[in-house]
């Protein structure tokens, strides 16, 4: 059978010992270094996944203000569109109302000047006519005939087309 050595009997005790020494001494520190280590990795990845969830709120806030941003710089866009759009109008209809002001203007000219020259040529006219009719007659024409004569001859003037 088996033979029952003291030896055997030590080296049991010994690794009992050895076993209870290294709970005591070693494995309680190393379980709490593991924990801790446990613990530091997962408030890193809580921590973490905090800021990921973070960062996606951000990018979907500064995604929508770009939205809001772009659809503000239509809108400005569009505004500045429509005011220009509007000037545009207002400079066209002033620059059409000075050149009908223009031509109104241009128009009473013309016929003041045509009044005018209507005038003068009635003048030469009576004066060449008095001049003629003077030579004709061969006498001496009173300035009282003579304004009688103008008179007459502007009023018959006056009565044809021109």
């Amino acid at each position: 059978m088996l033979e029952f050595n003291a030896t055997l009997l030590a080296q049991i005790f010994h690794f009992v010992v050895l076993l209870i020494f290294l709970r005591v001494v070693a494995y309680k520190p190393i379980a709490r270094l593991i924990k801790q280590r446990q613990d530091y990795i997962a408030s890193n990845v809580a921590a973490a996944e905090e800021e990921r969830a973070k960062a996606e709120q951000l990018r979907q806030q500064y995604l929508a203000d770009l939205q809001r941003a772009r659809t503000e710089a239509q809108e400005i866009f569009a505004q500045a569109t429509k005011a220009a759009e509007l000037q545009a109008q207002e400079i066209i209809a002033a620059a059409k109302e000075e050149a009908n002001r223009v031509k109104e203007s241009a128009l009473a000219d013309i016929q003041r000047e045509r009044e005018k020259a209507v005038r003068e040529l009635r003048e030469q006219v009576a004066s060449l006519s008095v001049l003629v009719a003077g030579k004709i007659i061969s006498q001496t024409i009173t300035p009282e005939i003579q304004r009688q004569l103008v008179y007459d001859f502007i009023k018959e003037a006056g009565d044809l087309p021109c």
